[in-house]
């Protein structure tokens, strides 16, 4: 939360208080872990099956897809980030159309925490003042929407 008598707009302005370098160590894991998935991303080759481009790490398939048959709203992310770090916006939207969207959240993360990071800020004052909480619930909404139009798209087409 934000300090008392600080106005969220100025979350952007405002250092953070007496622990500057534990608020810097967040900000780095906040820009750190984004860039490396975006970094890995570009590694990999997209799965031409639209998932399944996460084995290239060395991570077994997904459970859920093998037990059911049916992808889980997670299937296609990896496979999608792959194609979004090439540009092509189609096969991404084809592997995972939420992960799309997630992709860019991801890209625009980068600098903000950058920025964060170098100035010092409060990041519970940048993360209130974006509305992240807000940001969350609607890319988690996002993700069971499109994930539910998968499966009706799998039952009703096939």
């Amino acid at each position: 939360p934000m300090p008392p008598g600080v106005a969220p707009e100025h979350a952007f302005t405002m250092r953070a208080p007496s622990n500057a370098f534990g608020m810097r160590i967040v900000w780095a894991i906040l820009f750190f872990l984004p860039l490396a998935v975006v970094v890995t991303s570009a590694f990999l080759t997209p799965s031409a099956a639209g998932l399944g481009t996460h084995t290239q790490l060395g991570l077994a398939p997904c459970g859920f897809y093998e037990w059911t048959g049916l992808p889980c709203p997670g299937c296609g992310l990896t496979t999608c980030f792959a194609h979004m770090v090439r540009g092509e916006v189609i096969g991404a939207s084809r592997a995972n159309a939420f992960g799309v969207l997630l992709f860019l959240t991801t890209l625009v993360s980068l600098p903000f925490s950058l920025l964060g990071l170098w100035r010092g800020l409060s990041v519970s004052a940048v993360l209130e003042r974006l509305s992240v909480d807000k940001m969350a619930l609607i890319l988690a909404c996002g993700s069971i929407g499109v994930w539910l139009v998968r499966l009706l798209t799998i039952y009703f087409v096939y």
